[in-house]
Parts: C-alpha cells; sequence; structure tokens
C-alpha cells in the first residue's frame, strides 16, 4: 500500500524520532511552513500544499530548484492546511497516512485537527500521528499496537458513545463494553504484553500509545 508523510506546521517536538518512521518510498507533503520542519531532516517534500503565507520567500526560493509540486490556495478558504493534505492523499488513492505535526499552540487548530480525523477514518484511511514519545491512532474497527509492558494505552471517543470495546494485554481489560465522549474512563490502561489488540463494533476511538 502507498504511503504519504504529512506535515503540518505545528510543534513537532523530536526530529530524530520523526525520521525513523520515514521510508524512502514515502511521499512527503508538507503544509506551508512545515517544510522548513522538513528540511532540517534533510528531507525534500515532494508536495507542498497551503497558501504559502508561512513559509518564507527565501526558503521557497531554495526549494524551487527541486522537483516538487507546488498545490496552491487562495489565504481565504474554507479548509485548514491539514484538511487540504489529506484530500490530495485522498484523490491520489492514498490509504495510509502518518502525520507529523498536529500539535501546536493554537488550541482551535488542534480541536478540529482532532475532530477531522473521524472522517478520515469513516474514509477507510489507515491514519497515525507521530509526536514525540506518542503514537495515536483513529480507529473505528480494531488495532494491533506492539510495544514495552508498561507502555501506557488511552482509549478516548472521538463522539457518542462508541460501543463493544474489548481489549486484549492490557492491565485493565475491557470485554465489549461502551466508552462515552467526554468522559476519562479509558485513559492511562497499561501494556502487560508487548502486542496488544483494541477492537470496537460502533464509532470512533482515539488511541494514545505513550512509550517509556
Amino acid at each position: 500500500m502507498r504511503r504519504a508523510i504529512i506535515f503540518l506546521n505545528g510543534d513537532l517536538s523530536n526530529f530524530k524520532n520523526a525520521k525513523q518512521h520515514i521510508k524512502p518510498t514515502d511521499l512527503i507533503i508538507c503544509t506551508d511552513g512545515a517544510a522548513e520542519k522538513a528540511l532540517i531532516l534533510n528531507l525534500v517534500p515532494n508536495v507542498i500544499i497551503g497558501d504559502l503565507d508561512s513559509l518564507s520567500n527565501k526558503v521557497q526560493q531554495n526549494l524551487k530548484k527541486y522537483p516538487i509540486k507546488w498545490v496552491r490556495f487562495q489565504r481565504e478558504k474554507d479548509e485548514s492546511d491539514s484538511e487540504l493534505a489529506t484530500d490530495y492523499c485522498l484523490k491520489q488513492n492514498y490509504k495510509e497516512i502518518v502525520i507529523f505535526g498536529l500539535l501546536g499552540s493554537r488550541l482551535d487548530h488542534l480541536l478540529s485537527n482532532i475532530f477531522h480525523l473521524e472522517d478520515l477514518v469513516k474514509k477507510e484511511m489507515n491514519v497515525k500521528i507521530v509526536e514525540g514519545n506518542q503514537e495515536i491512532y483513529p480507529i473505528n474497527t480494531k488495532i494491533k499496537i506492539i510495544g514495552r509492558i508498561g507502555n501506557l494505552i488511552s482509549l478516548i471517543p472521538l463522539s457518542g458513545m462508541v460501543k463493544g470495546v474489548s481489549t486484549e494485554g492490557l492491565k485493565y481489560k475491557l470485554d465489549n463494553e461502551n466508552l462515552l465522549f467526554g468522559y476519562s474512563r479509558g485513559i492511562s490502561n497499561i501494556m502487560t504484553q508487548k502486542e496488544i489488540e483494541i477492537s470496537l463494533q460502533e464509532g470512533t476511538l482515539l488511541i494514545v500509545h505513550t512509550k517509556n
């Protein structure tokens, strides 16, 4: 399956950790100023998307020597740069994406990006968000996660009621139970095995895997 890497112009606290997730065959997509983050990792973007309001003219001129596809939009638009990037992936038939820089100081952008994940899952996209020692997965069926015993796992409903949640390999086991949006019952569980499985029957869960 073809895979795309999306750099958003939010916080990216651990550049070294980010690079180990990227393969030579991945398509590198950057939204505006996020191109500078890719350059720090010695990665040249394949695609740059956005209105270019946060990418300096100097960097733009330096990047023009590379065969980059520039997808430009007006500054006044209905979608955020992150939505434009994921929409581009869908139109190009990329069903697996890894996102860096989702977090940031703008709470409105952060919440919008998080809630948008539910729509991506409904469109059958396989999504992973990487931030420092955390990996985040939105799911609506099931997932297997490999880690270490003692790693933290949090299960957070993205909306409404998530029904029929079951887990294997966690200290606090769930067996066909419901988790309600806005409540903290699913957070800070603990891996008791190196490989765990989480499944659900209805709804969308955000799985946060914190490595230690």
